[in-house]
């Protein structure tokens, strides 16, 4: 995580903690729209209901570069009407004729060695292959979708516009 551009406070300066579920809505919003002015071209995010209990946005953000965001978080809902994300996956990557992944982050499972299930997958550019095993990142240093979107957008500027990837746009 290079960037905290974009990093938005929740209650008590946790922006995993719980928060009031229409400031939460607004603030996802707002950075959606602050990135949409240089980096972020189209978002296909889909907010739903899974139970009384639970959030879904799940979908693909397409930016700039030939590069997508793919987005699964879960929140738990509480009966304050306050939200949290319990489960998340960041996949970045190209699009193109043959799609290249950039990193992801998830909390799938905890990997070995591990203390929690936060962590990176991080991708060798040579090959496009991942490597092995993730980066632990821990529950403190999981980031937020904004802080991902700035980080894959410093990642373009600092990395991806020197690779050779003749199949995607290098505007």
């Amino acid at each position: 995580m290079s960037s905290s551009r974009g990093r938005p406070p929740s209650q008590h300066g946790d922006p995993h903690g719980w928060n009031d579920l229409y400031h939460y809505l607004i603030i996802h919003q707002a950075q959606l729209d602050r990135l949409g002015s240089y980096f972020v071209e189209r978002d296909e995010l889909a907010i739903s209901w899974i139970d009384e209990r639970t959030l879904k946005i799940a979908g693909r953000i397409h930016c700039r570069f030939g590069i997508f965001l793919d987005v699964l978080k879960y929140l738990e809902v509480n009966d304050r009407r306050q939200v949290r994300t319990v489960r998340y996956r960041y996949h970045a990557g190209f699009e193109g004729q043959q799609p290249r992944p950039i990193f992801r982050y998830d909390n799938a499972y905890a990997h070995r060695g591990h203390p929690d299930a936060h962590h990176k997958h991080h991708v060798d550019y040579a090959t496009w292959t991942e490597i092995s095993p993730p980066e632990w990142i821990g529950h403190d240093r999981w980031p937020t979708l904004a802080q991902v979107l700035d980080e894959l957008y410093d990642w373009w500027h600092q990395t991806g516009r020197v690779l050779d990837l003749p199949d995607i746009s290098t505007e």
